[in-house]
């Protein structure tokens, strides 16, 4: 998950280990998604992966989970 200045992974890491002891939902939006790279972005701290182009429907599903998740 490549990013113009970085490592998307390396970004989701930055953020779930942010110290602050406040959870901050992670949503990996990518061009690539399959199996292996869902399930490195959940190794990574992501609540979940969604892939390019976004159909309205399941995006709105995972926005949905996300703010619905207890903390």
């Amino acid at each position: 998950m490549g990013l113009p200045d970085g490592d998307g992974l390396d970004l989701v890491r930055q953020i779930d280990d942010g110290g602050a002891g406040v959870r901050i939902p992670t949503l990996v939006l990518t061009a690539n998604l399959d199996h292996s790279v869902a399930a490195r972005a959940v190794d990574a701290g992501a609540q979940g992966a969604l892939s390019k182009v976004l159909s309205m429907p399941e995006t709105v599903r995972a926005i949905k989970r996300l703010t619905d998740a207890e903390p």
